[in-house]
């Protein structure tokens, strides 16, 4: 039901990270990461989910480094049908029409800097010469996927990561991006609701069992 978003998710998510090398098998993405404890992540629709899970059980990682995103419209069934994997976390996906986002000002004594590459935009905000918050977004095409917004904690409830979305949006509609997209946490997301962004459906994150003898 979300192929497309999930696989505009990934497209930027990918970019954002530097993770060049994937490729779709049997409606499965799969992304190297190559990452010690993340040597591998698949990427699929709930009803591709146990194509995901073969993949993950049959290749030759190590226990625990090969990982699963499952986009499911019913989390704890999905959680549950991926037994013997080792449950994560759930995020959810989200979405925005880049011209609806609420805008937020960098509050004073806070400043923002952005930087970019021909496809990431970065925004840090300072206080004093100090990083008080970070985040960043890929732009492919007319879509952006925002990534890795954090706030340091003696930096937190100030509206920092509300200006720092403000900044990426805005720099992604300069690029000719009209939505975004983004892997919510539980905190997260209940930013994003504020900016207007909405849910379009939970992701099981996974991983393959640290005890598996494979």
């Amino acid at each position: 039901m979300h192929d497309e978003a999930l696989n505009r998710w990934q497209r930027g998510w990918s970019a954002s990270r530097g993770w060049t090398d994937f490729q779709c098998i049997d409606d499965v993405t799969v992304v190297r990461i190559g990452e010690p404890e993340r040597r591998v992540e698949y990427v699929a629709t709930e009803q591709h989910a146990t194509a995901a899970a073969h993949l993950a059980l049959t290749d030759c990682n190590p226990p625990g480094t090969s990982w699963l995103t499952i986009a499911a419209g019913a989390a704890d069934r999905v959680a549950a049908d991926l037994r013997p994997f080792e449950i994560v976390r759930t995020e959810w996906l989200m979405t925005v029409r880049l011209a609806d986002q609420v805008s937020y000002p960098v509050p004073p004594p806070y400043s923002l800097e952005l930087s970019a590459t021909p496809s990431v935009v970065e925004a840090q905000v300072y206080e004093y010469g100090e990083i008080a918050a970070t985040g960043r977004m890929a732009i492919l095409h007319t879509g952006a996927v925002a990534d890795m917004i954090q706030t340091d904690p003696a930096h937190r409830r100030r509206g920092l990561a509300r200006a720092v979305m403000t900044a990426l949006g805005h720099a992604a509609r300069c690029r000719s991006a009209t939505t975004a997209y983004l892997a919510a946490s539980p905190d997260g997301r209940r930013l994003y609701k504020c900016l207007g962004w909405t849910t379009l459906t939970p992701l099981v994150v996974a991983r393959t069992s640290l005890t598996s003898s494979r």
